[in-house]
């Protein structure tokens, strides 16, 4: 992958973000241990709270077109302090891609492959991440298309097949908590899987039509939304209170599906697709670490010569990228193995992790930086406005 412009379309993007937050769709435990039976609403009142955290990321990407989140970052604050806040952001990005390397190696391990150590699942996933993304982040973003496609025929036919378990009565009786549960509840799925797709500010430089930044993000975290709800709902009709206990409910929900004595384990297919979006997340959190580490350690893209950018937000000073400088790569790549090796002990510590402290510790970076950027960025008269006065 190169740093030009041009590269991703919305529609890509869009569903870049839908893919994104979908590894964390299925596995839901760590909201549905909050909320139970309610959980499925949560996923609207998630995203209407997540509208207000993606307009902050379009507003500041719309006052400085061609620059992703580090670069603005230096920009508004200057080198010195601009560099300090991008170290938190690279911070997040790390923390999140070890938190779901090592669950995705916690799944393998705990589900497919018990007797495997998880170093040996975690070292195999991220080679195929560190490959996946010399090979360039607009093929991955054009992949996504397609995963896309696959996690829907999916959902739906286990959806479909497990009709016959289902019970409405487990629905009951409805949002009798208190109001606090429900405050949390969706605070966490704004926070948790919705507002981490400030990741995707250090990509939408690539965006072919720059402009139109806030339309693909909404979109994607709307189909993410109603693809959040309705798999809950289903794993609520088909599991009942059980569905607050177990760590994967669509994993346990999936192994009801039996057709005759020919095809009973459907979960095989469940499992194939988590991996393969958890693949994709840790992908894109390694990019945009990647991407802000160059950027802080001055490393540079030069234009090859007889290379033409006709996209204006092209910028020949844009921080190295996996491909241009394969030592980052391996670095980045080690980090999140060790770093994924010791976040949890135990999959009960990483759900209470996720109902309890993550929103917090997301909503930092997720919210409060991008905020105070932008209004630091008002309040200086910075970005696209004064440079059109002068």
């Amino acid at each position: 992958m190169k740093s030009t412009g041009g590269n991703i379309s919305p529609k890509g993007l869009m569903f870049g973000v839908f893919c994104f937050i979908q590894a964390t769709v299925l596995r839901s435990g760590y909201i549905i241990a909050v909320t139970r039976q309610d959980s499925w609403a949560m996923a609207m009142t998630g995203f209407l709270f997540a509208i207000p955290i993606v307009a902050i990321y379009a507003a500041l990407l719309r006052k400085f077109p061609g620059k992703n989140l580090v670069e603005i970052s230096d920009n508004i604050f200057g080198t010195i302090i601009g560099k300090i806040v991008s170290a938190f952001y690279l911070f997040f990005f790390l923390s999140l891609a070890a938190l779901n390397a090592h669950d995705l190696g916690s799944f393998v391990v705990r589900y497919l492959m018990p007797e495997t150590p998880i170093a040996v699942v975690l070292l195999i996933s991220l080679i195929g991440c560190a490959y996946a993304l010399r090979k360039g982040i607009e093929n991955l973003m054009y992949l996504s298309i397609c995963l896309s496609i696959i996690v829907a025929g999916a959902v739906a036919i286990n959806s479909i097949l497990v009709l016959n378990d289902m019970n409405p009565g487990f629905l009951k009786p409805f949002f009798q908590m208190d109001p606090m549960t429900y405050i949390q509840g969706t605070v966490t799925i704004g926070a948790v899987p919705m507002g981490e797709i400030i990741a995707f500010t250090m990509i939408t430089p690539m965006l072919e039509k720059e402009k139109k930044v806030l339309k693909p993000l909404l979109f994607g975290l709307l189909l993410s939304a109603f693809s959040m709800a309705f798999a809950m709902l289903r794993d609520i009709l088909t599991l009942g209170p059980l569905v607050s206990i177990v760590s994967l409910p669509s994993f346990e929900s999936i192994r009801y599906v039996t057709l005759a004595d020919t095809l009973t384990r459907m979960e095989s297919i469940y499992a194939v697709v988590l991996i393969l979006l958890f693949l994709f997340k840790v992908c894109i959190l390694l990019y945009a670490f990647i991407l802000g580490l160059g950027h802080i350690l001055g490393r540079k893209n030069q234009p090859q010569p007889n290379q033409e950018h006709t996209n204006p937000s092209f910028n020949a000073d844009q921080p190295s990228s996996p491909r241009s400088f394969p030592p980052l790569t391996l670095i980045s790549t080690a980090l999140v193995f060790f770093y994924s090796l010791i976040v949890f002990e135990s999959a009960m510590e990483n759900i209470d992790w996720g109902a309890s402290t993550a929103p917090f510790f997301s909503l930092t970076y997720e919210l409060l930086l991008p905020a105070v950027s932008l209004l630091v960025a008002s309040l200086r008269k910075l970005g696209r406005a004064r440079e059109v006065r002068e």
